[in-house]
């Protein structure tokens, strides 16, 4: 089994576990642009399991995906944050969680240790400015009525409002906002090639 991390800094892993977040985007393979760039020009997911470029004629190359359709995913969480105290090793040994680097680092982690999954329910190709309002939701943004202005406003998860600049206008000024917070300051302007995934929080 396969496992999949979630800022944690943002709350997304959270957002994850109470079902407010359904969608993530990951940034899809180099490739990708030097497949544009030498004529390969159309994308299409096949059978939920890989990528395939194709020319203009009826040539393709394909691509498999990091996540295929109806694959069980183990969210990634700390020995800490998951409660786990003892693990055992493939030889049997048995010891503290506390005592190694997972204990309080996901990366590390043993994915069939985690006790929360999600399934993979859809996949697609598309840039990343691409982005519906509704996916904006799907991703984690807040969305909370403004009383006073008779209004939605938007927010970026996990961040306190400190000032007018901690509010957006619409889902995709916050998101814009999150990505480049998450991936780097720029990725949003940059408009890259991005993997979609659609899934549900199955246990």
């Amino acid at each position: 089994m396969k496992k999949i991390m979630f800022n944690d800094h943002f709350g997304l892993t959270q957002a994850v576990l109470e079902g407010r977040k359904t969608q993530t985007r990951r940034l899809a393979s180099r490739f990708l642009p030097d497949a544009v760039r030498i004529g390969y020009a159309r994308f299409e997911i096949a059978n939920g399991r890989e990528l395939r470029c194709w020319t203009k004629g009826t040539s393709f190359i394909k691509f498999n995906l990091p996540y295929k359709v109806g694959e069980v995913v183990a969210v990634a969480q700390s020995y800490k944050d998951a409660g786990i105290e003892d693990v055992t090793d493939k030889d049997g040994f048995s010891y503290h969680t506390f005592t190694i680097a997972a204990y309080d680092n996901k990366m590390f982690v043993r994915a069939d240790l985690m006790p929360h999954q999600i399934r993979i329910t859809n996949v697609r190709i598309q840039r990343l400015q691409d982005i519906s309002d509704g996916d904006c939701l799907k991703e984690g943004i807040r969305k909370k009525w403004h009383a006073p202005a008779c209004r939605y406003y938007y927010y970026v998860p996990g961040v306190e409002v400190k000032s007018i600049e901690d509010v957006y206008n619409t889902p995709k000024e916050a998101f814009a906002r999150l990505i480049d917070k998450i991936s780097g300051k720029g990725t949003w302007d940059s408009n890259p090639w991005v993997w979609v995934y659609d899934f549900e929080l199955i246990k």
